[in-house]
């Protein structure tokens, strides 16, 4: 039996795929959970942007599959149901299996609206679903009421079987990475992959989303379990290794168990490490930020979230701001870069609030930012709050990763929220950034490559506001953010339901003033 699963081509940041190709981890787990129950072959389309249909259809060649899997998250699911179409058309007996957050939280949606496109749905972490799954086809089963975690068509109408318990990761095969079909991860040329050390989290933060796939909760893998698969991806070509864990610093030693482990097997002698934290998780107890240095961890992903005390409450995060500069000083101390992690566009933020976080982010020169405006996700809480006060602008889920408003404020309106991220989103980096930051230091010659990129991105911009206004620079930025997730000849619709099908002009009498670097500084 022959298995091909599919990760979607959508950047979770138009700008990404440009240094960053990463590989898709629950794939390749779900192939280490049934290599030996078939070949399975992994296909991450983000390798393959320029011409998905193509690669689609080469993928489908190549394997000849009799069983194929998609997983998407909720902003790739459009993609995903024209991947289903493509095979469908390829071979309208082969069953189509859809996996993921999406695919989680929405199965009862999927059954109803795309129950033509999917034979079944995995719901939850699918190891050991999948695996039943594939036992039960294989044997020649066609109906599936014993398998946990299982949607499936039934005729016409679909079937949600009982959820599964959590498994036990001490049971989990490791990630089978020679599975995947297709070469060239990296990160800025180095190769690149992604493993991890535990699954979940059980803070009450209101706008997350991971809780609906684990609940509230947390487990690791043993530690000699996470060092051999480390090894094994740096045997496979890996330089450098994001863990993708949902909160790494949420129980007290287990971060610092890792760094031990990591010292004494020498990991760092052939691999580099980042990870996502918390900033209460590491201001804990700083010292851990010096053994994750001696670890080989060189980038940390840093939930800041906002530096607002008012929206740090209402997140459920608590005040963490005194802490998060005594978190990036030691980070900045230790020669580990910091990506800061901001969520932008609270029911009470007016355009002062959004500009409070952009100062903050010009005080202190981060060596990357991730700035995001608050998505209504499915099914999480905090998107009831913002439906109950009518503050859901779009449905159109195809934005949202995060990068696009899709809401407004009491006082701002979606276009106003994108507008403000655009304006003043530190993407052209200033003089002193290059001599504070890290990066520079450690890795000049990818910060350079990125900096012409920026150059003439910066160059162009000035232009379009010069020879025609400040509006028309910002929509086309916005045409070319959409049109980057659309691969099927999609014509981009820069429009914002709640100003207008014609999209309002911007009120400059709303936007206080701020200095901040300009395109002209320096990328």
């Amino acid at each position: 039996m022959k298995i091909l699963l599919f990760s979607m081509p959508d950047g979770t940041h138009p700008l990404y795929p440009r240094f960053c190709r990463p590989p898709n981890l629950g794939l390749a787990s779900l192939a280490g959970s049934v290599k030996e129950e078939a070949d399975v072959f992994v296909a991450d389309l983000i390798l393959r942007r320029k011409n998905v249909p193509a690669a689609v259809r080469e993928a489908l060649e190549s394997v000849r599959p009799d069983l194929v899997g998609l997983s998407c998250m909720t902003f790739q699911y459009a993609t995903a149901t024209k991947i289903a179409r493509l095979v469908r058309a390829w071979n309208p007996e082969a069953p189509i299996v859809l996996g993921g957050y999406h695919a989680t939280i929405m199965h009862e949606e999927i059954a109803r609206e795309g129950a033509r496109l999917f034979d079944f749905v995995c719901r939850g972490e699918s190891e050991n679903t999948f695996l039943e799954l594939v036992r039960a086809w294989k044997a020649g089963k066609r109906r599936f009421e014993d398998v946990l975690g299982l949607s499936w068509r039934d005729g016409s109408s679909f079937r949600h079987n009982p959820g599964r318990p959590l498994a036990q990761l001490a049971d989990i095969a490791p990630p089978d990475r020679r599975s995947r079909l297709w070469s060239g991860y990296h990160i800025h040329g180095m190769g690149f992959d992604t493993a991890e050390t535990s699954r979940g989290c059980t803070l009450p933060c209101n706008f997350c989303s991971i809780t609906q796939m684990y609940g509230r909760s947390f487990r690791a893998y043993p530690l000699g379990r996470v060092l051999d698969d480390l090894d094994a991806a740096g045997r496979l070509g890996a330089k450098e290794i994001f863990l993708t864990d949902d909160n790494i610093t949420l129980v007290p030693g287990h971060l610092e168990d890792l760094c031990r482990g990591l010292i004494e097997r020498g990991t760092r002698k052939r691999v580099f490490l980042s990870t996502q934290a918390s900033v209460a998780g590491l201001g804990r107890d700083l010292r851990v930020v010096e053994r994750m240095a001696e670890a080989g961890f060189n980038l940390v992903f840093l939930g800041i979230e906002n530096v607002s005390r008012r929206n740090l409450l209402a997140y459920k995060k608590g005040d963490i701001s005194p802490m998060t500069r005594e978190v990036i000083a030691e980070l900045r101390r230790n020669r580990i870069m910091v990506m800061g992690g901001f969520i932008l566009g609270s029911p009470d933020d007016d355009a002062e609030d959004l500009l409070e976080q952009f100062r903050f982010m010009e005080v202190e020169p981060l060596d990357a930012y991730l700035v995001q405006i608050l998505t209504p996700y499915p099914k999480v809480a905090m998107t009831a709050q913002l439906e109950s006060l009518g503050l859901v602008t779009s449905q159109d889920m195809r934005r949202y990763s995060g990068h696009f408003a899709n809401v407004r404020t009491k006082h701002l309106s979606s276009k106003e929220l994108d507008f403000l991220r655009w304006k003043h989103f530190p993407y052209y980096r200033s003089i002193r950034w290059f001599r504070d930051a890290v990066g520079p230091r450690m890795f000049p010659w990818a910060v350079a490559v990125e900096a012409l990129f920026r150059i003439a991105e910066g160059l162009l911009e000035m232009a379009r506001k010069r020879l025609f206004s400040e509006e028309y620079a910002f929509l086309k930025y916005m045409e070319k953010h959409i049109s980057a997730n659309l691969f099927f000849g999609e014509t981009p619709d820069v429009r914002w339901p709640d100003v207008d099908k014609a999209s309002a002009p911007i009120s400059p009498a709303r936007e206080p003033a701020l200095t901040v670097p300009e395109a002209s500084d320096a990328p």
